[in-house]
């Protein structure tokens, strides 16, 4: 999903803009050959401004949709399928 996209953390059920997806590693965690590696974070925003929140990769879904089944490929409609009534 693009940066700017409206999103749905799954983690918390709060909606918001995709900000950024980054490398974060803690300023507590101990330089040297011992840290622990740095872990993908996605930056989220609430529609309309205020306090950024940070959530796992696979926690973010995008907003609106019926999240029950697999989320499409981003850039993809889910479209209605048609029925023709006999």
């Amino acid at each position: 999903m693009p940066v700017g996209s409206l999103v749905r953390d799954s983690a918390t059920g709060r909606e918001g803009t995709l900000r950024d997806v980054l490398l974060y590693q803690s300023v507590e965690e101990p330089p040297g050959p011992a840290a622990s590696p740095a872990r993908r974070l996605v930056f989220l925003r609430p529609v309309g401004g205020g306090l950024e929140w940070t959530t796992e990769p696979d926690q973010v879904v995008p907003a609106g949709l019926d999240h029950s089944g697999e989320v499409p490929e981003p850039g993809r409609i889910p479209r209605p399928v048609n029925r023709r009534m006999g």
